[in-house]
């Protein structure tokens, strides 16, 4: 589905300036709460496909704000929903909840008090603003749609929570879909994004390379794992360097390698994993099959062999014009946010994708860089700290995008 061009060039944004009905003193008045429920996540952060508590919390606390329409994405997850003209359409926001296998190293007084696990990609923030938006818009009269917050699990790993949000039909008849993710490179509130491409697609896999033990004194008698598997991985980089259009944006990152259990014996086998990120489908066949003659070449000569399971991940990231530009009036509108245009697309990967494989989408970074700590460190890093003043924009970015769209869905974002 694509969103049709609108029949004029004029939306009509001219009734949200002049409705008295604001937004902005609603964000405001649910902003502690949007506080406390960004630090009660953050000290219990839970891993993807585990948020059971961040579940619970969060029905509690859109019950509490007056919205009773509320359903479960399987075990953890919660979709919510503000009921506007019955007549009217439905604009999803969206929001990741889960966190990182990360140990924390941050000195904040509600840092993660789970050993090894750490919203180490902001999604404490993402959910308090979507919850924010969720309970202003809950507390304004007139709107003229529907408003779907869907708080969804696991974006950061296996089985990704967004192929069960559209498994599950929650994106059916929904108009477009908006999602914000927080950049610490930009200063708190601003806005950065493209229209087409956004983000990569982005595929894991997982080899595990045989050998034979020996005593190290006589490695003859042994196939050592370690000594291919470090061949392999030199090669492999010339799948990019050689064998890709140096026009093609591709990456191929080893995440980790475990094997070997003394330093006196020939190891038997390896386990490589790692990703790959690209901005072009064409590729992401090509490269497996690249990726498996490189590790058949190398393993051979030395007598080891070798498998390679690859797990497909999302598709490449692709704003949708007509709401990216919904994004866009909105960060205009609300005071203290900038509005930048994203020259390239990034190679981040998201499941957010897989909604635009059914819908229109839009997804913009949000600046959160925390200056007042002092220090500003990149997402996934055991010291990311975000400035929690992104928390009440970016709540007003996807309220009011989201107003926007309702607002101009039967002109200029209707679906085919």
């Amino acid at each position: 589905m694509q969103i049709l061009p609108p029949p004029s060039t004029k939306l009509q944004t001219d009734s949200l300036v002049s409705n008295p009905d604001r937004p902005d003193a609603r964000i405001e008045a649910v902003s502690p709460t949007m506080e406390r429920v960004r630090r009660q996540i953050h000290t219990d952060p839970e891993l993807s496909n585990e948020e059971f508590a961040t579940t619970e919390l969060l029905q509690t606390e859109l019950r509490a704000g007056g919205i009773s329409s509320i359903s479960a994405i399987g075990a953890t997850g919660v979709v919510a929903e503000v009921d506007g003209d019955p007549h009217g359409p439905i604009v999803a926001l969206r929001a990741d909840i889960d966190a990182l296998p990360i140990q924390e190293r941050t000195d904040l007084p509600f840092k993660s008090r789970r050993d090894g696990v750490m919203h180490a990609c902001g999604h404490d923030a993402h959910t308090a603003m979507l919850l924010g938006a969720m309970l202003a818009a809950a507390a304004m009269e007139r709107l003229p749609g529907s408003i779907r917050g869907i708080f969804q699990p696991a974006e950061e790993a296996e089985p990704l929570g967004a192929r069960r949000v559209v498994d599950g039909g929650h994106v059916a008849g929904v108009r477009g879909a908006i999602a914000l993710h927080v950049d610490p490179t930009t200063p708190t509130g601003t806005i950065s994004l493209r229209d087409g491409e956004m983000m990569a697609a982005s595929d894991t896999f997982e080899i595990t390379i045989h050998g034979r033990h020996a005593h190290a004194g006589w490695p003859q008698d042994g196939v050592d794992a370690i000594a291919a598997a470090a061949a392999f991985v030199q090669q492999a980089q010339t799948v990019v360097s050689r064998r890709i259009d140096p026009r093609a944006s591709t990456v191929i990152n080893f995440g980790s390698i475990s094997g070997g259990a003394a330093n006196n014996i020939v190891c038997d086998e390896v386990v490589i994993t790692g990703v790959i990120r690209t901005l072009d489908e064409a590729i992401r066949p090509q490269l497996r099959q690249m990726l498996d003659d490189v590790l058949v070449g190398v393993c051979s000569p030395l007598g080891a062999s070798a498998e390679l399971a690859l797990h497909e991940g999302e598709p490449v990231l692709r704003n949708d014009p007509l709401l990216a530009g919904a994004i866009r009036r909105a960060g205009e509108r609300v005071a203290g946010v900038d509005v930048l245009e994203l020259a390239q697309p990034t190679m981040n990967g998201e499941d957010f994708a897989f909604y635009g494989e059914h819908i229109p989408t839009a997804m913009a970074w949000i600046g959160c860089r925390n200056e007042s700590l002092g220090y500003t460190y990149p997402l996934h890093h055991p010291m990311f700290a975000v400035d929690e003043g992104v928390l009440m924009k970016g709540a007003a970015v996807l309220l009011e995008t989201a107003l926007d769209v309702l607002a101009n869905a039967d002109s200029a974002f209707s679906l085919e």
